[in-house]
């Protein structure tokens, strides 16, 4: 399969996790997008449509990588930039078979998984972000480097903003902000380079 059809592929899944992603968020729940966690959506009622959005996700960035590896090659990337990739979809499919435990309730086994889980998919997703923005200046246009570089820190600042809500309890009722600036900003990076190799 070319880098271009895979690209393709990569856009329209990344898409289609945007649109859920919105649908989710559009519907009349009791969920407070400044304060709740997205995963929050994966009980209860929007269970499966979360699923579906982590899978689209996960299929997308397996597409993506696919694309850089077959348009680009080793050449301006490191095997672990790869590794990196690779590992997303992994943590994040595994993440969405086991639900969060909701804010209040009591703490399970399941809701500890899961919080590992997110953790490890939130680094993978900005370490590959990090490591891949500098090498994929160099083949882009600059408008678009310009803009990866932009959705690179904005991911940087909202991660920070995640650890921070997480940990310190008068912070927590923006978390769920915080969470959505940095899950917003890395999959428009996403989407933006499938964007780039499926027409480059």
């Amino acid at each position: 399969m070319s880098a271009s059809l895979l690209a393709v592929i990569a856009a329209v899944l990344l898409l289609a996790y945007f649109a859920i992603f919105v649908a989710l968020h559009v519907r009349r729940t009791e969920y407070d997008l400044v304060r709740d966690a997205v995963s929050d959506y994966g009980v209860g009622p929007t269970a499966g449509l979360f699923r579906l959005a982590v899978i689209a996700n996960s299929l997308g960035v397996l597409a993506l990588t696919g694309a850089l590896a077959d348009g680009l090659g080793q050449g301006p990337f490191a095997a672990v930039d790869y590794m990196f990739l690779l590992l997303i979809p992994v943590t994040r499919l595994a993440m969405a078979l086991f639900p969060t435990d909701l804010e209040g309730s009591r703490p399970t086994m399941t809701g500890r998984i899961h919080l590992v889980l997110a953790i490890a998919s939130f680094t993978f997703v900005y370490l590959a972000i990090a490591d891949l923005t500098g090498p994929l200046r160099s083949f882009t246009p600059d408008s678009l480097g310009i803009f990866l570089v932009v959705l690179r820190w904005t991911a940087a600042v909202a991660l920070l903003g995640v650890v921070v809500t997480l940990l310190a309890r008068p912070l927590r009722g923006i978390f769920g902000l915080a969470e959505r600036i940095y899950l917003l900003s890395t999959n428009l990076w996403f989407l933006a380079v499938a964007l780039w190799l499926a027409i480059h």
